[in-house]
């Protein structure tokens, strides 16, 4: 049997953070520092603040907002996501996950003055799918050609910038008076993903560096026809 390394199947990994990333998480908590500031600095009467939490896309979203006057409102929230799926085919056994672990900062701006809105801000943190082919029989195939690899495996990592900017539209977070609401967002972070091929070594040497290098560049290839991730998302706000 032939284990066919799908590109769209193999995205994966494990990768302890980067430096890069320690980076955007400093700079995502002086970002955090900055509009609590902003927002302790503003008069009370200025204010309306909300809790709200809801799902999406972007996995569990929890955050505080406030409105600063006229349209325009800031928000900020964690947003988390872990899926995972095994399954065999073909001869492999496929190990995938998704990680999403991030701060989202955004300001809306009330087109009407109800609670239609116009979204825009950033998206700071991990973002990444990874997955994992392991042979228990059989070959695997690299850059069309399939190769004896019983027992050998091959990982795939596809990782989103550690920054990247969102725009979107939306209902909700306009706190016309205190209590219970809902709220709706449907944009778009915008952002390649970068990729990572790992075989093992044995894989390596039954196909060569050349082969898995084009393998790489496919599985790059078709990554970047995704130039933004989706976000739709849905939740429940409190206002006070």
């Amino acid at each position: 049997m032939s284990a066919e390394l799908d590109s769209a199947e193999m995205l994966i990994s494990a990768a302890d953070p980067s430096r890069r990333e320690s980076a955007a998480r400093r700079v995502s908590a002086w970002l955090l520092a900055a509009i609590i500031l902003l927002l302790a600095a503003l008069s009370p009467s200025s204010r309306a603040a909300e809790l709200y939490g809801g799902l999406g896309t972007s996995g569990v979203e929890v955050g505080i907002g406030e409105r600063v006057g006229g349209r325009v409102s800031l928000r900020m929230s964690g947003e988390f996501l872990r899926a995972s799926r095994d399954f065999e085919s073909d001869g492999a056994t496929y190990d995938t996950r998704l990680k999403f672990s991030s701060l989202g900062i955004y300001g809306d701006y009330f087109v009407t003055g109800g609670g239609f809105r116009l979204s825009a801000g950033a998206v700071i943190g991990t973002r990444k799918a990874t997955g994992n082919a392991v042979a228990t029989n059989g070959t695997l195939s690299i850059n069309g050609s399939s190769y004896p690899a019983a027992g050998e495996s091959v990982g795939a990592e596809a990782k989103f910038p550690s920054a990247a900017p969102y725009i979107g539209i939306g209902y909700g977070h306009h706190q016309p008076s205190k209590g219970s609401g809902f709220y709706l967002d449907l944009g778009v972070v915008i952002g390649k993903a970068k990729t990572t091929l790992s075989p093992s070594a044995g894989i390596v040497a039954a196909a060569g560096q050349a082969n898995v290098d084009a393998e790489q560049r496919k599985l790059q290839d078709s990554v970047d026809k995704l130039k933004a991730y989706p976000v739709l998302k849905f939740g429940f706000s409190f206002a006070f």
